[in-house]
């Protein structure tokens, strides 16, 4: 019982909308009127300033890794057999997506899932990092740099002979790739915004 209700756990924390919070709190902004408005963490960065985005951006990776951590590290042991720690970041990437507490709307699970990965194996979590920058620097979009990140998992997944990275990574992809169908129109449309610092 206790695996299951460590899952509904890491669901309500993926749920917290930090960048709804911090910005309606900090900027008086509510994320979800301005830009793209998704209450994600590019969005933030690009309309409540450097500061209190990557603040954004820490606050999704540490609630996407917490849990995976824990659980990888024994610390739920006692209560019995826990589910992979995969399993937990996936349930946290899922709240973040569909938050209970914003109408089931919430942002991409980018950053929940570079916790998730962070905390489950941190070479990979690296490997994908390296990825994602030189997407970033040969397109501009961090769109398209966070799906060929998402993508890069499962696969790195195959070559290290870690098939929960697979399984739990497709997963993660998929839903990554669902989320970004808007940010492809604008690529094909033309009218995406490019980052202009690499």
């Amino acid at each position: 019982m206790e695996k299951y209700i460590l899952i509904l756990i890491a669901y309500i924390l993926g749920a917290i909308p930090f960048s709804v919070i911090l910005g309606k709190a900090i900027k008086g902004i509510d994320v979800r009127t301005v830009g793209s408005k998704n209450p994600g963490g590019t969005n933030s960065l690009r309309f409540l300033g450097k500061t209190v985005g990557f603040s954004i951006v820490f606050l999704d990776i540490i609630k996407g890794g917490l849990i995976v951590f824990l659980v990888h590290q024994g610390v739920f042991d006692q209560y019995g057999e826990m589910f992979h720690p995969l399993v937990y970041g996936l349930a946290s990437g899922i709240g973040h997506v569909f938050s209970v507490f914003i109408k089931f709307k919430g942002g991409k699970m980018v950053a929940t899932s570079v916790g998730m990965v962070l905390a489950y194996n941190p070479i990979v979590a690296g490997i994908m990092l390296i990825v994602f920058l030189a997407t970033l620097k040969i397109s501009k979009y961090v769109s398209l740099g966070s799906t060929v990140t998402a993508i890069s998992l499962p696969l790195i997944g195959l070559i290290i002979q870690d098939y929960n990275i697979v399984l739990y990574g497709s997963i993660g992809a998929l839903i990554v790739i669902y989320r970004h169908q808007e940010n492809y129109r604008k690529i094909k449309q033309g009218i995406e915004s490019k980052i202009s610092w690499m």
